[in-house]
């Protein structure tokens, strides 16, 4: 009586269909971790470094607000805010100035302490998003 599958000497040869069912296997892993993938969105951001020159006579003119660990805000070294001034009037003002005078020129370069709350961080960043302020980036202090 055989054994159905196998020859006499007990080799079985090769099978194809357990070689069929791990390729279904891994088509359906890799089929399945592929549509795991996050895609990532591209935010408008500017970090420092190397920059390219632009061809414009008109330079760019940078202003540098800065948080100090109170929470009181400086323009170029000069305070317009003090820490409990949350709307930041002053400083939206100033904003509002340079935008009517440079218009795309102006570049804001925001210098937090190391130990300032984020949430003044958020409130000038939210002053600068008001006056519409396209070109921010975050500068070391």
């Amino acid at each position: 009586m055989s054994s159905g599958g196998g020859n006499a000497d007990g080799d079985v040869g090769f099978q194809i269909a357990p070689m069929i069912d791990l390729i279904l296997v891994l088509m359906v892993y890799f089929m399945a971790t592929v549509a795991l993938k996050v895609v990532e969105n591209e935010l408008g951001i500017q970090l420092p470094g190397t920059s390219t020159q632009t061809s414009d006579a008109v330079e760019k003119v940078e202003l540098n607000i800065g948080i100090d660990v109170d929470g009181s805000v400086t323009v170029n070294a000069e305070n317009v805010a003090d820490p409990k001034d949350k709307q930041l009037k002053e400083l939206r003002a100033r904003l509002q100035q340079q935008i009517k005078l440079f218009t795309d020129k102006c570049r804001v370069i925001i210098v937090p302490h190391g130990d300032v709350k984020h949430a003044r961080v958020i409130d000038v960043l939210n002053a600068c998003s008001a006056e519409k302020i396209q070109n921010i980036s975050f500068g070391g202090g």
